[in-house]
């Protein structure tokens, strides 16, 4: 993926990817259709392990989970940080 045609979506997905990554978190990337999706997978704390999906919407990032629940978020630093705690949570 190029830095230049990158939304801010894309940039705060790959900052996600490669936090979560660095991490030793599964995470990966799939291309559907015309849209890139980012899957992290978590375990919890009853010890399944469960999957959270974000795919980029323009500048915004859609957050879904295994039971279809799906919330819409601004590519903010703010969002970026509540995302990253997600690992200390578990």
């Amino acid at each position: 993926m190029s830095e230049i045609d990158m939304t801010a979506a894309d940039r705060f997905m790959k900052k996600i990817s490669d936090y979560y990554n660095d991490l030793g978190y599964p995470v990966v990337w799939e291309d559907v259709g015309s849209e890139r999706q980012l899957e992290i997978q978590f375990k919890s704390e009853s010890g399944y392990f469960v999957t959270a999906t974000l795919l980029a919407e323009g500048n915004d990032v859609v957050i879904k989970d295994e039971w279809g629940r799906a919330q819409k978020i601004k590519a903010t630093k703010g969002n970026l940080e509540m995302i990253k705690s997600w690992s200390e949570e578990r």
